[in-house]
């Protein structure tokens, strides 16, 4: 190959990368004029399986180091799945949960900073069905495909 084609191909493979770099799952909502941010981890939660949440609060000079006391509230349509009081110092709330259902669900947090209450807008997470394959299936069909191909030496062996 030469030396043109092998820098273009990794320029190409670079620059298809870089989108990968920018996705953490996360969502910034503006409440006044504190930023509440949003990631989760996977990116791509399932059903029955630990989500890390992570929610930051922050002015225009950065983390806020003050006391944040709120309530959370996680829900999927009318119901209700979550409801967590909290209280923090330095602007990072942590909250692990394990979603039971597939579909949208909703996350809202309100909060109080010195005087004032905010809550901004809510926040969306998209859970899906764990879709495991069922390699039971594979298995048999491997197994078939020996007893076959055993049968099918043995009659063709014969036949010389």
């Amino acid at each position: 190959m030469s030396r043109n084609l092998i820098i273009c191909m990794v320029f190409v493979i670079f620059i298809s990368l870089i989108p990968i770099t920018y996705s953490n799952g996360g969502c910034m909502k503006l409440a006044d004029d504190i930023f509440v941010q949003m990631s989760h981890a996977p990116h791509v939660p399932k059903v029955y399986e630990r989500v890390s949440i992570l929610f930051s609060f922050a002015d225009k000079a950065g983390l806020i180091s003050k006391e944040i006391s709120g309530e959370l509230r996680i829900m999927k349509g009318e119901e209700q799945i979550l409801a967590k009081n909290f209280k923090i110092d330095y602007g990072v709330l942590d909250l692990k949960h394990e979603f039971k259902n597939a579909g949208i669900h909703e996350i809202f947090i309100n909060f109080a900073l010195g005087n004032k209450t905010y809550s901004p807008e809510d926040f969306v997470i998209e859970v899906i069905e764990d879709n495991k394959p069922n390699y039971m299936e594979y298995f048999v069909f491997l197994i078939i495909g020996f007893l076959i191909g055993i049968l099918s030496a043995k009659f063709m062996g014969k036949k010389k």
